[in-house]
């Protein structure tokens, strides 16, 4: 290759990465697809805010995908699992507020590229995202600490939401009773109850009932003062 060849391949712009922007929550989608816009190199592809949506990442593909999750309500975790199931090879990226050892287990069992947390800043996301688009995971500083500290009581462990499903489904409430009680999807509840078995060790409710029980009364005996 000749000098002015080469000279000009290196000119040559790079290809910006393609990201396609998902979120059960409109808002939260459109606002990550707005900061995706302002990052140089990047380009958004496609809004996703629900399964509906998924078809446009097979008319057009983009190299990676950035949504938006919440463990504390559970929105996230079914478009992700859907886009995993559509393109298995495709890289996924989550955006959590906060660092919890569950987002972390999610990251592994869905092998998906990457964890963000929301207080990053723009260049750093940036620079996270690159990273995954040249085959590199990025997970935030301190998870493998979080897992390796968690507590051994089980219990402890879980979120407030999710220790009000377990409290629901000890009581023998369905799915859908557990849904309208506390005001969340039937699809939310079950991304509760798989999680809470999975913390807990169990598979069904019933192990999960004599786990809550047990421990419950041993709240109970250690927290008791006599007067």
């Amino acid at each position: 290759m000749n000098s002015r060849a080469r000279a000009e391949v290196e000119t040559m712009p790079t290809p910006a990465i393609r990201v396609a922007v998902g979120d059960e929550r409109q808002m939260i989608a459109e606002a990550l697809a707005a900061l995706v816009d302002t990052m140089p190199g990047f380009t958004v592809t496609a809004v996703l805010s629900g399964e509906a949506s998924l078809s446009s990442i097979a008319a057009e593909p983009p190299d990676l995908v950035l949504a938006g999750v919440d463990a504390g309500s559970g929105a996230g975790f079914a478009l992700v699992r859907s886009i995993r199931a559509l393109t298995p090879d495709l890289q996924i990226v989550i955006v959590a507020d906060a660092l919890q050892p569950e987002m972390v287990r999610f990251v592994f069992e869905q092998r998906l590229g990457g964890l963000l947390l929301t207080e990053m800043c723009a260049r750093d996301v940036a620079t996270s995202l690159d990273e995954v688009a040249h085959g590199r995971a990025v997970l935030p500083v301190g998870w493998q600490r979080m897992l390796a500290d968690e507590h051994d009581d089980p219990l402890e462990s879980l979120s407030e939401r999710q220790l009000e499903v377990l409290k629901l489904l000890a009581d023998g409430c369905s799915y859908e009773q557990i849904g309208a009680h506390l005001f969340i999807t039937l699809n939310t509840v079950k991304f509760h109850v798989r999680s809470i078995f999975e913390r807990l060790g169990v598979s069904n409710r019933m192990a999960a009932a004599r786990v809550f029980a047990e421990r419950s009364a041993a709240w109970a005996t250690r927290n008791h003062t006599t007067v």
